[in-house]
């Protein structure tokens, strides 16, 4: 099995993304987790938490593979109702999906309590865009701060940063840190990680540092907190089905090449996600 943790439906300045444009690229995932562009980043202005979750759940619908996460918008929201009333009335929402980067909203901002205080009652992970780690907005070490109050929330760093390899290493260190102090309950996803340019490092060298930090913890082996996605069709490197397979099969070959496990494998592609999220 196969499940894709980070993926995307609508417009945004990447690209107009139908379900059917989604659906053709990630043929071979067998679920994958989605959430809509158009209440995040829409080139044709912004819908609000109502509208874009609720296009999402019809998409969901039409298309059982992908598996919806809720929108949230801190920054223009009165209060939390709208995703309340969407939480208590379609459990199909897998989680929450946070982009503080896109809201111009510090993640440590008082403004998600409101939403995180959601995922603790209905038990849902929040999937953050996680951005470079000096960013004011999205840096993991901001992220960080707002999950050390809410320690019973997974709460996944999307990305592992979007910067570079020291990003990606100071990344690596707070979600030590999380684990082995228990100061937070995070996980992450491996979108973007080792693609710069909008290439591939086909050496996936932070990727393989990320599952080989997260195996010899003082708490143990913790690479259950690692989830395979791609954010797709986010990227060229995301835009068609020919590089969305030569991704996947880099993926398969290095994880196997350095850990030689057919376990860990399955856990990052699929097992992992699928616990998380309860599907």
């Amino acid at each position: 099995m196969i499940i894709d943790s980070h993926v995307h439906i609508g417009n945004s300045e990447w690209g107009n993304f139908t379900p059917e444009y989604l659906i053709n690229i990630i043929k071979e995932a067998d679920y994958a987790v989605c959430s809509n562009l158009n209440g995040i980043d829409s080139t044709a202005g912004i819908c609000d938490e109502y509208e874009c979750n609720t296009e999402m759940l019809e998409v969901a619908k039409r298309y059982p593979k992908l598996k919806p996460l809720a929108v949230c918008q801190p920054n223009a929201a009165v209060n939390n109702c709208v995703i309340r009333n969407l939480l208590e009335n379609h459990p199909e929402f897998v989680g929450l999906k946070i982009h503080p980067e896109y809201m111009r909203l510090p993640a440590d901002s008082d403004k998600y309590n409101k939403y995180l205080e959601l995922a603790r009652e209905f038990k849902k992970p929040c999937l953050y865009h996680s951005g470079h780690i000096k960013s004011r907005f999205s840096s993991p070490v901001l992220i960080y701060k707002k999950a050390q109050e809410f320690p019973e929330v997974p709460v996944i760093l999307g990305h592992l940063s979007t910067g570079p390899k020291d990003c990606h290493k100071m990344a690596i260190e707070i979600l030590l840190d999380a684990v082995e102090n228990d100061r937070a309950n995070l996980y992450v996803d491996v979108s973007w990680i080792d693609f710069a340019f909008e290439r591939l490092n086909e050496s996936m060298e932070d990727t393989l540092l990320l599952i080989e930090s997260l195996r010899k913890t003082r708490k143990g082996d913790q690479t259950y907190r690692i989830l395979w996605g791609t954010d797709a069709p986010v990227g060229k490197f995301n835009h068609s089905r020919e590089s969305y397979l030569k991704n996947l099969k880099i993926f398969k070959q290095r994880v196997l090449e350095r850990f030689n496990d057919e376990s860990l494998l399955e856990n990052l592609l699929s097992e992992n996600a699928r616990k998380l999220y309860g599907f």
